[in-house]
């Protein structure tokens, strides 16, 4: 297998947790950004999400703008923008002024999810969400919008022309793959909560990709869940938190992020074909010391060969998630030259 530096980014949904004020959730998004920027990683993703009394990232660009703000170097951008809520025209209009604003900083991961329920994207804005020739053409629409003087039709966005603003496809099927590589643009998988059909969508992507001017050959970003601690104990407290979120997700519960609880499997009363779903369905999660994380990521990469990953961590101190990056930080770097 070939051996490469892979990149390390994050993604951020924003979470508020039990006990917390929204504005807690924000400054806690803004200050990873100052530590994520100070450990060299990649790019800082926020997501989009609605109706979802947990997470703080229904404006997406608002959150992504103070974030930039408040940082220096760092790429910034949208993990991502769900098109079937937004028109293309709209999109460009924002990230080409974010651009402009934040050169070469901002770029755009699109999915066509609509990132909540069913009544929610029905009040949000257009029909079509799971049409996949829409999401296809509203991608198109998109890279005409930011691109050259000569590309523009009669309806333009200003700021947007000649921005150039980086587009990748997010996904967590197998549809998605086939649009990334028709398009030859980067595709990030969401292996941090849909792994079940990355493998098969991988092998899509790469066997059917098209080199365009903006990839000459496929660029796979993998999404992690990433829960680093000093002992292999105090990561898998930390990650009861996803494991709850989930849990509450599937029942269709409503309300804040839980915070850590070793005793949630009967605290919260499972059942069994619960447990069975946080066995089997949970993502690809980077967990624990530095050395057992090591020996997960050698497995993953063995199995993926990314070119990038992008981690999500859920936890409600900043202390907590500074040191979890640093871990996962230190695993990708410090394995990149071994012989796999």
């Amino acid at each position: 297998m070939e051996n490469k530096k892979v990149k390390v980014s994050a993604l951020n949904l924003v979470p508020q947790f039990q006990g917390e004020t929204t504005i807690d959730a924000i400054n806690r998004a803004v200050e990873l950004g100052k530590i994520l920027e100070n450990l060299d990683y990649h790019r800082y993703w926020v997501a989009e999400h609605h109706n979802f009394r947990g997470v703080v990232s229904s404006a997406t660009a608002l959150l992504i703008q103070h974030i930039l703000s408040n940082t220096k170097r760092i790429k910034v951008g949208a993990g991502g923008v769900m098109l079937p809520n937004h028109s293309p025209l709209q999109v460009a209009e924002t990230y080409g002024t974010l651009e402009t604003l934040y050169p070469h900083r901002v770029d755009l991961g699109v999915g066509r999810a609509p990132g909540t329920d069913g009544e929610t994207a029905r009040l949000i804005y257009r029909q079509h969400y799971a049409d996949i020739h829409h999401f296809m053409t509203d991608i198109l629409q998109l890279e005409r919008y930011f691109g050259s003087e000569e590309e523009q039709g009669t309806v333009i966005a200003n700021p947007g022309i000649n921005t150039n603003v980086p587009i990748i496809i997010l996904g967590s099927s197998t549809s998605s793959a086939y649009i990334a590589a028709e398009l030859g643009l980067p595709y990030s998988f969401a292996t941090h909560f849909a792994p079940a059909m990355c493998e098969e969508a991988l092998e899509i992507y790469k066997k059917h990709f098209k080199p365009s001017k903006y990839l000459k050959e496929p660029y796979f970003i993998l999404g992690v869940l990433a829960h680093g601690a000093d002992t292999d104990e105090e990561a898998q407290k930390l990650y009861t938190v996803a494991q709850q979120g989930s849990i509450r997700i599937l029942r269709d519960e409503k309300g804040l992020y839980p915070l850590a609880d070793e005793n949630f499997e009967e605290n919260l009363n499972l059942s069994s074909a619960e447990k069975i779903f946080l066995k089997s369905r949970m993502g690809i999660n980077l967990m624990g010391a530095k050395e057992t994380m090591a020996k997960t990521w050698k497995e993953i990469k063995k199995k993926f060969n990314p070119d990038e990953i992008i981690a999500v961590s859920y936890m409600p101190k900043i202390e907590q998630l500074e040191k979890s990056y640093k871990i996962l930080k230190e695993v990708i770097e410090d394995n990149k030259e071994e012989k796999l």
